[in-house]
C-alpha cells in the first residue's frame, strides 16, 4: 500500500483480529504543521514566516502557521500546515504540495500479527509449527481530517470503524462514520459556542492482498 499525504489531514492503517477483536495500528501519517523543526526550516528559507504560539496557546487548541499577504484583501494570513495544495499564495512563502509518500507492507502485517505454537505429535515426536492466528488478520485504512481528529483520539476512531467493517455485530460503515462526524461537530459546538466549526470528513476501506 502506497500512503502519500500533504496536509493536516491524517490517514492511518491498523490490523483487526477477527478472533480477539484487537486493533493495532500500524502506520500513522504525521501532521504537516510549520512548526515541525524540518518544515520551519524548508519554510523560511523560502522567505516564508512560520508563527509558533506559545505551549500554553497549542494545549488549548492553538496552531502554528505560515504567515502571507492574501492578494485580495491585502491582509495577513495565517495558514495551519506547512504542506497543501491548492493554496497559491502560501505557496510562494514556503507552503508546498509535495506529499509525504510511504511503503507499507500489507503481507508483513498480516504475518507479523500471527502467534504461532509448536506442536508435537505424540506418536512419532516430530515437532510442526502450527498457525494459531486467532482468526483472520484483517487490514484496513482510515483518512480523516484534523476537523475530526483535532475532538476524537485515532485509537477510538480505529476501533469503531473496525467494528463496522468486521464485526458480526457492529454498525453498518455509513453509520459509524455518520456517528464520529456527529460527535466531532458536537465537540466543536461546545468548544466554539457554535461560531465556528472546521471541516469534517472521514474515508474508509479494506486492504486485501486477493
Amino acid at each position: 500500500a502506497y500512503v502519500a499525504n500533504a496536509g493536516d489531514s491524517r490517514s492511518l492503517i491498523a490490523t483487526y483480529n477477527k478472533s480477539t477483536s484487537e486493533v493495532k495500528i500500524a502506520y500513522v501519517t504525521r501532521e504537516d504543521k510549520p512548526d515541525l523543526p524540518e518544515e520551519r526550516s524548508r519554510v523560511e528559507k523560502m522567505g516564508g514566516q512560520v508563527y509558533v504560539p506559545s505551549l500554553d496557546k497549542m494545549q488549548m487548541g492553538a496552531s502554528s502557521r505560515v504567515l502571507y499577504v492574501d492578494p485580495v484583501t491585502g491582509g495577513t494570513n495565517g495558514l495551519a500546515m506547512s504542506r497543501s495544495i491548492g493554496d497559491w499564495a502560501a505557496g510562494e512563502k514556503g507552503v508546498i504540495p509535495d506529499p509525504t509518500v510511504d511503503v507499507i507492507d500489507i503481507k508483513a502485517l498480516i504475518e507479523g500479527d500471527r502467534e504461532c505454537s509448536v506442536e508435537v505429535d505424540a506418536a512419532s515426536g516430530e515437532t510442526s509449527t502450527a498457525e494459531l492466528c486467532h482468526g483472520e488478520i484483517e487490514v484496513f485504512a482510515v483518512s480523516a481530517t484534523d476537523g475530526l481528529l483535532d475532538f476524537m483520539d485515532i485509537n477510538d476512531i480505529a476501533k469503531k470503524v473496525a467494528m463496522s467493517l468486521y464485526a458480526d455485530d457492529g454498525p453498518h460503515p455509513l453509520s459509524a462514520c455518520e456517528s464520529l462526524i456527529t460527535t466531532a461537530a458536537s465537540a466543536w459546538w461546545q468548544a466554539k459556542n457554535g461560531k465556528y466549526r472546521d471541516d469534517i470528513a472521514i474515508a474508509v476501506s479494506k486492504l486485501s492482498l486477493d
